[in-house]
């Protein structure tokens, strides 16, 4: 069978999208528009980063990499050996969060933040377009390193998007059709015409946050796909629509929940402090007001269902290892007991599903395997604790934590009972993410050649098949990813 060759590439990004929804759309002839490009792609079953959230995740699909290598690990974060603040220890908030960290998610557009982070020897698949000569156009993600044409949302617009309330706001509908405004605006002055597209769908998630998952098929219906149309026919119009390959992917899933207080729990500054108490016991310096790092002694990034605990070696500098016993068994056990007894927090008795620890000081190396905490300094291989617990429906968890472990991830990772619509973060929310949960860490990924013959299409399954099965083997024999979309689309177009 003939290798293909696409023309060009078209990424449709339509951010938190859940599989089910996209399938049943599909099935009901809901969205005539984006049937016209997947009625006969190659649907991948992936699943999303650890934790399942929007910045590790999009980093993934644009450079094919996963957090322990592209290091960024969630939307929130803490870089403690410095790697771009000239050794500094930071902590990064690209979406606000409890902290307040404001800067960072306005920097994430005026600045191109989120892309500095990215390591620069993990290239996006816009720096390996251009390394072969083709230019690329990226519309509103947060990810663009490389790309030769970029529209950027206004920052009065995702202040209004994000944090705006009644006529403040900017509802999620009028968001993406500013991004494909932006898009069509960029591509009809483009010269030459880009080679790779990328159109990111950021409302739906927004949306669904707000009112649940239960809103995505209508958003999806209603919003999306009359905008994909839109896509279609200006492809079509400017001649870039025959030959194209289509990529189509979400970067997690969400599920349900109240959003209210017993089911949130909280760093935010200055009332919900709800996890300060804890560290105040054991004498250690939380970061819990905008602007403390480096000179704490604990940091907690809040990523939805999953939490990332980065503890200091009392008597040294972020760079060394924490000390085990004394550092990391200690916070962990003080969990622990928060857990089954309510120490500390009463109302935080029975919240997690799980504690994880790392050696890295006696392995030396911050990638030392996570265990389960059992409380009492007893651990377990994630592994196994994982084969005694099949009531979770944990998706492929113990690979997708080993391919997040690094500096960058923490010394602890804190698992909400998400299954029950626990989370970390802010209340008010009726759709989250972020946990190992099949739920929101099922994604969307299809590729498809519209234009293509029965050959081309054929071709297209296999080699699909072929270099996603190749990495997953080469990769502990993980389950596909988001990060699998950037390969796909190398050996395919880029060859």
């Amino acid at each position: 069978m003939a290798k293909i060759r696409p023309e060009r590439v078209v990424i449709i990004d339509i951010d938190g999208l859940r599989p089910e929804v996209y399938f049943s759309a599909l099935k009901q002839g809901n969205v005539p528009h984006l049937q016209r490009i997947v009625g006969s792609a190659r649907h991948v079953p992936a699943l999303s980063t650890a934790p399942s959230v929007t910045f590790a995740s999009q980093a993934s699909i644009f450079t094919g990499a996963h957090p322990a290598d592209h290091r960024v690990p969630g939307n929130e974060c803490f870089d403690r050996l410095g790697l771009i603040s000239k050794g500094r220890p930071r902590h990064f908030g690209f979406d606000v969060g409890d902290t307040l960290a404001v800067d960072d998610a306005i920097a994430v557009f005026s600045d191109g933040l989120a892309d500095r982070l990215l390591n620069p020897e993990t290239p996006t698949v816009y720096e390996s377009a251009a390394a072969q000569g083709k230019t690329s156009l990226v519309a509103f993600n947060m990810y663009a390193r490389g790309a030769d044409y970029v529209a950027r949302p206004s920052l009065i617009d995702i202040a209004r998007f994000t944090k705006g309330k009644g006529s403040l706001g900017l509802e999620a509908g009028a968001y993406d059709t500013r991004m494909l405004d932006d898009l069509e605006s960029l591509l009809r002055k483009a010269e030459p015409k880009p080679d790779l597209i990328t159109a990111y769908f950021m409302g739906l998630d927004h949306h669904s946050h707000l009112h649940g998952p239960v809103s995505q098929a209508e958003y999806l219906a209603d919003i999306v796909d009359p905008q994909i149309g839109r896509l279609v026919d200006l492809l079509e119009e400017l001649n870039l629509f025959d030959g194209t390959l289509f990529a189509l992917v979400s970067d997690h899933g969400q599920i349900e929940t109240p959003g209210d207080d017993a089911h949130s729990i909280r760093l935010g500054f200055p009332f919900d402090m709800e996890l300060s108490p804890l560290f105040e016991a054991l004498g250690l310096d939380l970061h819990d007001r905008p602007g403390e790092d480096p000179k704490v002694d604990a940091v907690v990034s809040l990523n939805g269902g999953l939490a990332q605990v980065y503890l200091r070696h009392r008597e040294a500098e972020w760079s060394a290892f924490p000390r085990y016993e004394d550092d990391v068994l200690r916070v962990a056990q003080a969990f622990h007991e928060m857990n089954e007894q309510g120490k500390y927090r009463s109302e935080l008795k029975g919240t997690l599903d799980l504690i994880l620890v790392r050696d890295a000081e006696s392995a030396g190396d911050w990638r030392a395997d996570y265990r389960a905490y059992l409380g009492d300094g007893i651990t377990q291989p994630f592994a196994d604790w994982l084969a005694e617990h099949p009531d979770l429906p944990y998706a492929d968890a113990d690979n997708r934590l080993r391919l997040a472990n690094s500096s960058m991830s923490g010394d602890l990772i804190l698992s909400a009972k998400a299954a029950n619509g626990v989370y970390f973060g802010g209340e008010g929310l009726r759709g989250v993410h972020g946990s190992l949960l099949s739920g929101d860490s099922e994604v969307v990924l299809s590729f498809s050649l519209p234009t293509g013959s029965e050959d081309d299409i054929a071709s297209l399954y296999d080699r699909v098949d072929s270099i996603i099965e190749v990495r997953c083997a080469a990769e502990g024999n993980r389950q596909p990813s988001v990060a699998d979309m950037s390969a796909v689309i190398r050996d395919l177009w880029l060859g």
